[in-house]
């Protein structure tokens, strides 16, 4: 098991009191809810940090699609689900 570690943070007492409720629908202690939530919150924010850095990367490399490409795909792509769409009534 990972080690642990405790952060105090200040938060609004009006988030305070949502952040209980939601505790308490969830049947969880409200620690235990914002842990979760800096949990996925970290993770969201590394893989799109990643994933930003990856393009970059990729960018410097040359290795994209040209934008005019990009938009010409995307607008036969929109015609064919219009013309889906037409061609069932």
């Amino acid at each position: 098991m990972s080690s642990r570690t405790t952060m105090t943070i200040e938060i609004g007492q009006h988030v305070k009191d949502q952040l209980d409720a939601l505790a308490s629908d969830a049947d969880q202690s409200s620690q235990r809810l914002a842990e979760k939530a800096v949990i996925a919150f970290v993770e969201q924010e590394f893989a799109l940090r990643q994933s930003i850095e990856r393009g970059l990367a990729e960018s410097r490399t040359g290795d994209v699609v040209p934008h005019e490409d990009v938009i010409a795909e995307m607008r036969a792509m929109i015609d064919a689900a219009r013309r889906k769409r037409a061609a069932r009534g």
